[in-house]
This record gives structure tokens, C-alpha cells and sequence, in this order.
């Protein structure tokens, strides 16, 4: 099976370390609305990571099903995007329960740093883990969201 991102939301501090980490290594400086992950604030004192779970934990309600032209495939267990097929019509952005699909002049979101994610690196906490995705931890990030967890 194929790494992923997976988010431990109980362990982020809103450091945005990883945001930041995110924004230099694909633009070259550091912006958080430029990073491909999000940190969210839940309530006053808890923040989350929120990242491309690469619809491992959205089943069909997701970036992959929403595009009407097929630019967005699960391609090796992984979500890509055809940029020279999408056609900024933002139906992915909607979809994404998680808010980590962006647009530009086109579609964008986590590609993994090419498999060695700059975010778990610079994360202090360990609140981004790259491993094998764990459909009960991805449960737990969405009861976590749904304020049924802390």
C-alpha cells in the first residue's frame, strides 16, 4: 500500500510550521495561502492540519468524482491532476470535505513533495505522519471535526 498523509489533529499546535515548510518548497517563499495543506482553527484552542487524504477518506464525495472532465484520476493509489485537461471550473475545490483543493489557473493540492513530505519534516509536534493511510485514524479526524472528539 501507498504512504499518505495522515493527520493527528489531537498533537497540532497551530505552529504552521508546515505551512510554512509547504510554501517555500513549492514557491520558493514562505506564504500560508500558498501552502498546499491548511491549518484550521477548530474553536479558541485547538487548531488541526487539514491535508489531501487523497480521497482514502472520502469515499465518493470527493475531487476525483466532482470533475466534469476527468482532469483529476486516482492514479497508483494517489489523486492527480491533468493540468492540461482541467479547466478551472473549481467543482474539485467544492468537493473536498477536507478544504486542501485550490485554485489557481488551475486545480492544485498536495502532491507529496514527490514522496518526501516537506510538512512532516518541519511538523515539531507530530501532527502529520507520512505512513500507510489508517481508515480509523481518518474516522477519528472526522469525529474530531465534527466535535464529537478532542
Amino acid at each position: 500500500m501507498v504512504k499518505m498523509l495522515v493527520p493527528y489533529p489531537d498533537r497540532c499546535t497551530g505552529c504552521r510550521f508546515c505551512e510554512m515548510a509547504c510554501s517555500l518548497f513549492h514557491e520558493g517563499k514562505v506564504n500560508h495561502a500558498d501552502a498546499r495543506l491548511q491549518v484550521y482553527k477548530k474553536d479558541v484552542r485547538t487548531d488541526f492540519p487539514s491535508v489531501c487524504t487523497h480521497c482514502v477518506a472520502c469515499g465518493e464525495d470527493c475531487c476525483v468524482h466532482a470533475c466534469p472532465v476527468e482532469a483529476i484520476k486516482i492514479e497508483d493509489d494517489l489523486v492527480r491532476i491533468d493540468e492540461d485537461e482541467c479547466t478551472a471550473c473549481g467543482a474539485c475545490v467544492d468537493a473536498c470535505p477536507f478544504g486542501v483543493m485550490r485554485m489557481e489557473e488551475t486545480a492544485f493540492k498536495c502532491d507529496l513533495c514527490g514522496g518526501d513530505p516537506t510538512c512532516v519534516k518541519f511538523c515539531p509536534m507530530g501532527a502529520i505522519k507520512y505512513e500507510e493511510p489508517d481508515a480509523a485514524q481518518y474516522e477519528k479526524v472526522r469525529q474530531f471535526l465534527e466535535g464529537e472528539g478532542a
